[in-house]
């Protein structure tokens, strides 16, 4: 059971795959406790752009003030997490320092991870504005060209400065590769060393350095349910003026190829889902295609949207179960961690907004909270399978390469799991039968 103590600095934090209310969660914890809103959605910080990104309206915000919403301009890269636990910590700051609430929502997890948690980031110097750590990857890219360059040679380079590093990754992980070279150029320190000093820090410690006090909500929907709801939000994007934003995007996108600065489309807002999927359609409409062929391109276009939403929703339940379970058991947290079930939508404010505020409530004045697993059947039931599901990866220790198989593997359970699997016997016992029939054979010795 949660500690009854008043929080001296209360976070509160909502969680959960997209389309299920966290937004409409938040609102409405704002408006009973005294809060703001700092958004935790990577796409959502850009502005000009609100059905792409799914922001809440003017009206649905309901007056509470909004940081970090619609903040940047879609030419700028998507924050670090670095930049974000950067400008989020100093937001969280001077809301606290007028009396009021934090409250994080978003589905961006590892930006919530970052805050949440100490040792999240590897450095914790938050309040230096020249640390190269907290500019965007295009700054530091700026300085440091290696890390833009060929996946290969990146690696090559860490293996030179980071060699302990450098083996933990599998040679085709471009983003850990570079990030872990990129530790390394800005802070002067090797990753390796400030992970192990971290792992040093825990173990010395035992329990986290102070107690815990975020409260976290995971606003969880059915995924039946969740599924058919989310289709159904691409059809309102649709209504509601994507196509219009998607053309905007495409034009700018052209008028900067012109200009001699193309854009790299596997980066910032030119990932959010609704631009890429309808590319084809937007080109095929730049060239006066026959009208058919749009159409067809656009619907095409509209069920990628409904299948990319639908993965994007499945990849944040397993950040949930594989990072944000593990990282909550680490420190005690499991207990500040509440399921509230919005599958069904005409329960809402009984199933999620009353149940919420009641925990708030409790938690800002210090009252024993109840269990987690109590509060709902559903919760119970999600709670004990992810907690069951959540085991901790195998320890990472060195990539090994099985030259029969030509396949690259990056811990000890993977590797027995793959010397002992069908491919790799069976591999192994082509080759042994190809030596066998290549073996020279002996010439008959003749008898005198």
């Amino acid at each position: 059971m949660a500690t009854p103590y008043p929080p001296k600095e209360p976070l509160v934090a909502i969680l959960g795959t997209t389309g299920t209310g966290k937004s409409d969660l938040a609102v409405d914890l704002a408006l009973r406790f005294n809060g703001e809103i700092i958004n935790a959605d990577a796409m959502q910080m850009y502005k000009g752009l609100p059905v792409i990104t799914n922001q809440l309206s003017h009206e649905d915000q309901r007056g509470v003030p909004h940081h970090l919403l619609a903040y940047i301009d879609p030419t700028e890269p998507t924050y670090t997490v670095e930049v974000f636990a950067h400008e989020a910590s100093r937001i969280i700051r001077d809301i606290r320092s007028r009396g009021k609430l934090p409250i994080v929502v978003g589905g961006t997890h590892y930006y919530i991870h970052s805050l949440l948690f100490e040792d999240a980031l590897v450095s914790g110097h938050m309040d230096d504005e020249d640390n190269p750590q907290f500019r965007s990857r295009e700054e530091n890219v700026l300085q440091f060209p290696i890390i833009d360059g060929p996946t290969h040679l990146i690696l090559e380079r860490l293996r030179e400065v980071d060699p302990e590093m450098a083996d933990h990754w599998h040679p085709d992980d471009r983003r850990k590769i570079q990030r872990s070279l990129e530790i390394y150029l800005t802070t002067g320190k090797r990753a390796s060393d400030i992970y192990a000093q971290q792992r040093l820090a825990k173990s010395q410690s035992g329990s986290p350095s102070s107690p815990w006090q975020s409260l976290m909500f995971w606003v969880y929907t059915d995924p039946e349910t969740l599924k058919e709801r989310l289709d159904k939000r691409v059809d309102k994007m649709y209504e509601s003026g994507l196509m219009d934003e998607v053309r905007t995007l495409h034009e700018s996108r052209r008028l900067r190829s012109e200009q001699g600065d193309p854009v790299n489309i596997t980066r910032g807002i030119w990932q959010s889902i609704g631009y890429k999927q309808m590319v084809p359609f937007l080109e095929a409409e730049k060239d006066g295609a026959d009208p058919s062929k749009i159409d067809q391109l656009k619907e095409a276009g509209l069920e990628e949207m409904r299948n990319a939403t639908r993965q994007y929703a499945r990849s944040q339940l397993r950040w949930i179960r594989r990072k944000s379970i593990p990282a909550f058991k680490e420190y005690d947290a499991l207990d500040y961690l509440f399921l509230l079930d919005s599958s069904n939508v005409n329960e809402f404010s009984a199933q999620v907004l009353e149940p919420a505020a009641k925990i708030c409530s409790e938690f800002l004045h210090g009252q024993p909270l109840a269990k987690p697993a109590e509060i709902s059947s559903t919760a119970n039931e999600v709670l004990a399978d992810f907690e069951c599901r959540s085991a901790p990866p195998s320890v990472v220790t060195k990539v090994r390469t099985c030259e029969l198989c030509n396949i690259t593997l990056q811990s000890d359970d993977q590797w027995v799991d793959h010397i002992r699997g069908r491919k790799h016997r069976r591999v192994l016992r082509g080759k042994k039968m190809r030596a066998m029939i290549c073996l020279p054979q002996e010439e008959p010795s003749s008898e005198i």
